[in-house]
């Protein structure tokens, strides 16, 4: 996958936990001509994708969001609600 923009523009592509590359839909994967619109465009979708990137034309990450923040948050509120239940389930060493 090609993370790096068009000359000028910014590139937004989001991913989920299925594997969206090779999925019928596929990843978000849009080029915006400025770095407020390519904002706008992974704020607009954080919920939908785990992970969402923003990368300028040399390739370089300027921004990272998603909905994976609140599924770590979401895990240790979890884990502090029933700490025998998350020790149990982690593997043994």
């Amino acid at each position: 996958m090609e993370v790096r923009a068009p000359k000028g523009q910014y590139r937004v592509i989001g991913l989920d936990p299925v594997d969206t590359l090779t999925s019928p839909s596929g990843p978000l994967w849009k080029d915006c001509k400025t770095f407020d619109k390519a904002l706008d465009l992974a704020a607009s979708n954080e919920e939908l994708y785990l992970r969402i990137y923003i990368y300028n034309d040399n390739g370089e990450i300027l921004h990272e969001a998603g909905c994976y923040r609140e599924q770590l948050k979401r895990i240790h509120e979890l884990e502090k609600q029933h700490p025998d239940r998350a020790q149990d389930e982690r593997p043994k060493k």
